[in-house]
């Protein structure tokens, strides 16, 4: 099912959307602070709001080549995840109703291939975009289980 309002957003030449609901602020580009030992594609830490937001390159994470514009900042809504994703750049918001066909995508971050009257867009599955970001994470922290963490 699409949502009602989406949010249109490119990263590394390509389209996407999401839910408007899930997007909680479009900020410019700000300071971010690395953090050790997470995946090349996490920027590193922004502060929100007083909160500390991890900030992720969506092109990067998606396996794409990210531009080396200054972009902006989609920053999720808080009560989902404390994520930022920085992406090239920030459209429009698009009704539903504008939508003039629908496809599938054999992406799983991908819920649908939207036909709109900016082009096709790809509507992100954001659920599943927060789960492949956290299983990365657990994936490259550090085995501690064992003295040697192999």
């Amino acid at each position: 099912m699409t949502p009602q309002r989406l949010l249109l957003f490119s990263a590394a030449r390509q389209l996407f959307a999401l839910n408007l609901q899930e997007v909680c602020e479009v900020m410019e580009p700000q300071q971010c602070y690395p953090f050790a030992g997470a995946p090349p594609h996490y920027l590193g830490l922004i502060n929100f709001h007083g909160n500390l937001t991890a900030l992720v390159d969506l092109a990067g994470f998606l396996g794409l080549k990210s531009r080396p514009l200054p972009g902006k900042l989609l920053v999720i809504d808080t009560k989902l995840a404390h994520l930022a994703l920085k992406v090239d750049a920030v459209g429009s918001i698009l009704d539903a109703a504008s939508i003039t066909g629908a496809g599938s995508h054999d992406d799983p971050l991908t819920e649908a291939l939207l036909e709109t009257p900016q082009g096709s867009v790809r509507l992100l599955r954001l659920e599943a975009l927060l789960g492949g970001l956290e299983q990365e994470l657990r994936d490259s922290a550090p085995n501690t289980a064992k003295p040697g963490g192999t």
